[in-house]
């Protein structure tokens, strides 16, 4: 294995966020729509600012190779009893070697942890790949919880126990 998983740190950020916004480049640069095109390059305060966002019961991860991240996944608060995994981004150079999963099985095993009850994500349509992966962990489809946001996305939800 030649990468690591390992909590953010405040000098991740300038490479985390080029991480997010190549990868969301990637796969919608070309999209018909501007508001999915552009929609993460005005979002990524939580990541230029993670380790006062994903303080209190979240946490920010990175996937490290070679001093760079290639890899990122989150979970944040949502209330007491619910959180939100967010972030999950890997490097297409990187894919198939089992980070997105890796990732996902310690943000799950935190929020266990932490006292979760549930998960919730969303994610755009388009990527077929991430929603197997979110299947293969148990979540299962959801309502939208934003207005419209059937739309361009979709959204699941896992129940977990302590």
């Amino acid at each position: 294995m030649d990468w690591i998983i390992r909590p953010f740190r405040a000098a991740d950020a300038p490479r985390a966020r080029r991480l997010i916004e190549s990868v969301w480049h990637e796969h919608f640069h070309h999209h018909p729509d501007p508001s999915v095109r552009d929609f993460i390059y005005s979002r990524l305060r939580d990541v230029d600012h993670a380790e006062s966002v994903y303080g209190h019961r979240a946490i920010f991860l990175c996937a490290i190779a070679r001093d760079d991240v290639v890899g990122t996944g989150a979970i944040k608060r949502v209330d007491d009893r619910a959180c939100e995994m967010t972030r999950m981004f890997v490097a297409p150079e990187y894919r198939g070697r089992g980070i997105g999963r890796a990732i996902a099985d310690d943000l799950i095993g935190f929020a266990r942890k932490t006292g979760y009850d549930q998960i919730s994500l969303s994610s755009n349509n388009a990527l077929l790949a991430s929603h197997r992966l979110y299947e293969k962990l148990g979540f299962q489809p959801a309502s939208p919880w934003e207005p419209g946001g059937e739309a361009h996305s979709r959204y699941y939800v896992l129940q977990i126990s302590h």
